[in-house]
């Protein structure tokens, strides 16, 4: 199945019970590693699209763009906080 075939399949909402059928367990990762292991942690985040617009006017060219203007912006309110119970 061609990666555009598979893609229709699961846009038509199709039963992957027949692609599943086949499949075979990979191989042991292990176990996950520790927040405090992982330097950086995706998360999502909704934000309107106007909002999303200025971030990305704000970060310009810079290296970080818009995830790093997000970045900024939580740690200076983590700082103004600090000691701030939620």
């Amino acid at each position: 199945m061609s990666r555009d075939e598979l893609v229709a399949y699961f846009n038509a909402g199709g039963d992957i019970s027949e692609l599943l059928r086949d499949a075979t367990p990979g191989p042991d990762l292990g176990s996950a590693p520790s927040p405090e292991a992982i330097p950086m942690i995706v998360t999502g985040v909704r934000l309107p699209s106007d909002v999303v617009r200025k971030l990305d006017h704000l970060a310009g060219n810079d290296r970080g763009g818009r995830s790093g203007v997000i970045r900024q912006a939580i740690d200076e309110f983590l700082e103004r906080h600090a000691g701030e119970a939620a």
